[in-house]
């Protein structure tokens, strides 16, 4: 028989583990984590913050933990596994054809971003092949044609032994341009149940064929 001291341990240990696990689960990005339902999300942040609801995507003004550089909010919630997607869009930001400002900030949030999630496995910075929009002077114009990338990718593979904490599978952030004069962030996170979410309801739409 074992011995209740080691008993008493062995419940106490169980439960610091399950305490840090659900800190962990609780303290993804933005004060959000996988598997809330839009409810739970709407009683924290209040009706006030809510922007709209289509369907299964949720848009908000605010959420819990709310970044300076981002405006609104897209969550979409799977209604078997809760908060699967969170895109975050950022504040407009001034800037010229060279797109000082917008490399500038972007800079800044992916510095943010690795240093809770370490460097991006993937990142590119480039004109592409054929663009006419190849000079400096050109950067923004580029980037509003679709002919340049800013972008950097975090992400968990099945043949990486790299995880991502909450249950994370993917983060990107891309910049874009409204004009040739602002531009600005969009940052996006994928949970495990993401992919599966998407095939799902693809299938749903292709079945009406």
């Amino acid at each position: 028989m074992q011995h209740p001291r080691f008993l008493t341990f062995a419940v106490a240990a169980t439960a610091v583990a399950s305490s840090a696990l659900l800190a962990q689960e609780t303290s993804g990005p933005f004060g959000l984590h996988r598997g809330m339902t839009q409810a739970q999300v709407i009683q924290i942040v209040g009706r006030n913050a809510v922007k709209e609801i289509q369907g299964d995507r949720l848009d908000l003004h605010d959420v819990p933990k709310p970044h300076p550089a981002f405006e609104f909010y897209w969550l979409v919630f799977s209604p078997k596994d809760g908060l699967l997607n969170i895109v975050a869009f950022g504040n407009g930001i001034r800037t010229n054809g060279f797109g000082e400002a917008v490399h500038d900030s972007f800079v800044q949030i992916q510095e943010g971003i690795s240093k809770t999630y370490g460097p991006p496995d993937v990142s590119s910075d480039r004109v592409r092949d054929g663009s006419i929009w190849n000079e400096p002077q050109d950067w923004m114009m580029g980037l509003l044609k679709g002919e340049r990338d800013l972008m950097a990718i975090w992400y968990k593979t099945v043949f990486s032994t790299k995880k991502l904490p909450n249950r994370i599978t993917g983060i990107v952030l891309e910049a874009k341009a409204s004009s040739t004069e602002q531009g600005f962030l969009v940052l996006k996170y994928e949970f495990d149940g993401w992919n599966e979410y998407v095939e799902a309801k693809n299938n749903k739409t292709d079945s009406v064929f």
